[in-house]
């Protein structure tokens, strides 16, 4: 029977078996293995048991991993083979093999008993003849003259011999030969010992030669005593302890470098907890107006085209739906999986892309190709940036529908009144407020007026940090009283006054995860 296990995250979530036909998995109601996550399609994999074995088909652009590489077009799988649907759901399958038929060539065959043994002949005259008494008894002496003497004649060397056996020993010899004994005991025990000790060394020497397991898994290099070996470079913006946010890398001595150019900064590193596997990190910024009115996917896009320009042997997966790095309102970014031809090698890596205001920021990490199954968790869940609370609170992008034909003064004055009154009803309309005065303040290149803005949207940040905690604890109060009609309405007011998809807590509400 064909039997499937499925592992999200490394943890067995479900098992089955495949009868013979097709199935389909993916998150559709109408699949026949149904799948949770959500990057997997609505109809992801189709499975197909045949007689001559198992088949699979990727039927989603976002694509599945056969062992590592993509599945293209259909393909046998063999027992023990992996299929790797979006970034966390593996199938692992579990073909038997067809016991072979016996028999040379696949033939059966019928072994025939030999033929039992000939019987002797029978004598000529057809009988059989059973020996006498007297062939039975052995002979007697016919007379008395034959008999044997009384006393026979011995040889002396044999009386002699005879003595010797059946003497008593000595008490000198008796205890010569307790001696030879002890001696012999005692030689017996020291060679145990001595082989037990010997082998006892040698598995130590073994073990000790015995190099240590490979990650399954790759993680941040440590040190001996068990300490993350990191570093912090600061992009242009005074890093995440002035109010910025750094990129962080894995610093191993002697053996990480860091170049800077014009917007760029590159650091070849190593990772793995022995760092024992190339690293490289890029990170790029780029900053223009047109930022403020474009798409955050379009404006990523951009940035990626722009590298394969440079280089056009990129491969390039389906860019991620948006998540957020950070606490509180977080900050909203996007990724995609890549792989790239440089240098003569192959590297796999994952792109992150995130902006804020007019300036757009772009972070590669990649790998050798070949070590894409242990590094892709790695890289998918390590940001390699630390960003301050400062930072996330003074966050802000543009808007693609901006048509400003107001007065900043006003708005500004209109700001002000409604973080005074601290209305959360008012909020939304408080943030698009400041997000037209900072891009006009952009667009006019007016600094005084940007500072202004940021001021009030920290404020207006702060504010809700406190409400939202507020809100938090009559929540969990609610439901320690099980009281679900309390429950209910505060959940629902704050859904409505975190409305905006580019707050984190817009989704976290909306999944009704508080935390």
């Amino acid at each position: 029977m064909i039997r499937y296990a499925i592992f999200v995250n490394g943890e067995k979530t479900q098992e089955g078996e495949l009868s013979p036909g097709e199935h389909v998995a993916g998150r559709s109601r109408s699949a026949d293995v149904r799948l949770a996550e959500p990057d997997i399609s609505g109809k992801h994999l189709k499975l197909a048991v045949a007689a001559d074995g198992v088949y699979a088909e990727n039927l989603s652009s976002h694509g599945t991993l056969l062992q590592g590489a993509a599945l293209a077009g259909r393909r046998k799988l063999q027992d023990g083979d992996v299929l790797t649907l979006g970034k966390h759901t593996e199938f692992r399958m579990e073909i038997p093999e067809t016991p072979a038929p016996s028999g040379v060539d696949g033939e059966m065959k019928t072994v025939i008993p030999g033929k039992p043994s000939e019987c002797p002949p029978l004598p000529d005259n057809g009988k059989t003849e059973i020996p006498s008494a007297a062939e039975k008894e052995p002979a007697k002496p016919e007379a008395a003259g034959d008999a044997l003497p009384e006393n026979p004649p011995q040889d002396e060397n044999v009386l002699q011999t005879d003595v010797m056996h059946t003497r008593l020993a000595s008490l000198e010899e008796m205890n010569l030969l307790r001696h030879a004994d002890r001696k012999r005991s005692t030689g017996k025990l020291f060679k145990t010992i001595l082989g037990c000790v010997g082998a006892l060394i040698l598995l130590v020497v073994l073990y000790s030669l015995k190099a240590s397991p490979e990650e399954a898994n790759l993680t941040w290099p440590v040190d001996s005593a068990g300490k993350a070996l990191g570093a912090f470079a600061d992009p242009g913006n005074g890093g995440h302890n002035s109010g910025g946010f750094s990129l962080a890398f894995p610093n191993i001595k002697g053996k990480t470098t860091q170049e800077r150019q014009k917007d760029q900064i590159v650091i070849n590193t190593w990772c793995g907890k022995d760092a024992s596997v190339p690293l490289r990190i890029f990170f790029l910024q780029k900053q223009s107006p047109d930022f403020l009115t474009r798409d955050r996917k379009a404006v990523f896009s951009a940035m990626l085209g722009e590298l394969q320009q440079k280089n056009h042997r990129w491969n390039l997966a389906q860019i991620s739906d948006v998540f957020f790095i950070g606490s509180e309102n977080g900050l909203p970014c996007l990724s995609v999986e890549y792989r790239r031809e440089t240098d003569g090698k192959s590297w796999y890596g994952e792109a992150l892309f995130f902006r804020t205001g007019d300036r757009a920021f772009l972070r590669l990490a990649e790998v050798p190709a070949e070590e894409r199954a242990r590094a892709q968790n790695f890289l998918s869940n390590t940001p390699f940036l630390k960003f301050s609370i400062v930072y996330l609170h003074g966050h802000w992008e543009g808007n693609g529908d901006y048509n400003f034909d107001g007065n900043t003064d006003v708005m500004m004055d209109e700001v002000s009144r409604h973080l005074s009154k601290q209305a959360p009803f008012e909020w939304a309309r408080t943030y698009l407020l400041l997000q037209n005065v900072l891009m006009e303040s952009i667009r006019t290149r007016n600094a005084t007026l940007e500072t202004d803005a940021l001021m009030q949207l920290r404020r207006l940040r702060a504010m809700q940090t406190v409400w939202y905690n507020a809100q938090k604890i009559q929540y969990d109060t609610a439901r320690l009283y099980n009281d679900k009609r309390q429950e209910n309405a505060i959940l629902e007011l704050s859904k409505t006054v975190f409305s905006s998809p580019d707050d984190l807590r817009y989704f976290t509400l909306r999944r009704n995860i508080w935390d």
